[in-house]
């Protein structure tokens, strides 16, 4: 690129290197002036580089050696040097709700440059942030859907109006699926793909509530993702036609006296549909009033074989989306 500007926030005055890399997106390359202690401290790649007395003919700017950075992005090296530079900065990356795709940059050059703590930061964030057990999802879904009655209803609630206590949600799940990649976090994938299948359908202009549901940014999402998304609702449906006990058979018949088969086969139902819909029957628990007209006995073992349905669900996740 023919064009050059010096970065806003990283040309510094007393740097002794400067670093150049593209940006696609300006269309321009972009000057860093930095000290190179900074960069050896953090990074052995840079440490290796720099050790070595620099030629007599190294090409300079601004009378220090220039360093043309081959492939990097101009963005993703400002928010790298971000971390390098201010280590306060990273509480509130980590914290923010779109800290994957804050991360995804820094994580692309902490590979390239072998840093490993900002690739070893960012996995233990997703770990954290995506529930790995059926209750989790649950409490997931509880605070998501009272967040949304929240803003549709406008009553006054103090958990989420409380600015110091905000209510927990998930990441993006596009920009989620991208970092497990870059950090290799496998076990993430299936997780954040299983909560993308929520977001998928369009913004639909009639429905009023439409607006205070999470959208996911599709445009990130590579090809090949797109049809692992449609083979698992097609294997997901699969395996719930197929489930040992769809209904549990061993709760019919009932001698007493009450609905329980018809309540059960409802129940079931509402599963399947659920799973037709969205690819997900983690979000979804049994309610009492649902219930209420079956006896006891029937109540408990539904009450275990819908946890057991939700668990083997939960376990087969990586073969729906593999």
């Amino acid at each position: 690129m023919d064009r050059a500007t010096r970065d806003s926030d990283f040309y510094i005055e007393d740097g002794n290197i400067v670093l150049v890399a593209d940006s696609e997106k300006d269309q321009c390359a972009v000057l860093f002036r930095l000290h190179k202690s900074i960069l050896m401290k953090h990074s052995t790649v840079f440490a290796d580089m720099f050790s070595m007395p620099s030629p007599p003919n190294v090409e300079k700017y601004d009378n220090v050696p220039l360093v043309k950075m081959a492939g990097d992005d101009a963005d993703a090296l400002r928010d790298f040097m971000k971390l390098l530079y201010n280590p306060e900065c990273i509480s509130t990356v980590l914290n923010a709700n779109d800290f994957p795709m804050k991360l995804l940059g820094p994580c692309k050059m902490a590979r390239k440059y072998q840093v490993d703590w900002i690739r070893n930061m960012a996995v233990e964030r997703l770990q954290k942030s995506w529930p790995s057990t059926v209750l989790g999802w649950q409490e997931f879904a509880e605070e998501e859907n009272a967040q949304v009655m929240r803003a549709i209803q406008g009553y006054p609630d103090p958990r989420w109006d409380d600015p110091t206590s905000p209510p927990r949600v998930l990441p993006e799940p596009v920009s989620s699926i991208l970092l497990a990649r870059e950090c290799d976090v496998t076990t993430v994938l299936p997780l954040a793909f299983l909560d993308l299948l929520q977001r998928l359908p369009e913004p639909d202009p009639m429905d009023q509530y439409d607006e205070y549901y999470k959208k996911a940014d599709l445009d990130l999402l590579p090809a090949d993702d797109w049809r692992r998304l449609f083979r698992a609702r097609e294997r997901m449906a699969a395996w719930f036609r197929y489930y040992p006990s769809s209904p549990p058979s061993d709760l019919r018949p009932c001698l007493s006296g009450k609905s329980c088969e018809a309540i059960v086969y409802r129940i079931w139902l509402k599963f399947g549909n659920q799973l037709g819909v969205c690819g997900d029957i983690l979000r979804i628990s049994l309610q009492e009033h649902e219930m209420e007209n079956m006896c006891a006995a029937c109540k408990s073992r539904l009450e275990a074989e819908v946890g057991t349905l939700q668990g083997e669900f939960l376990r087969e996740l990586p073969n729906f989306f593999c």
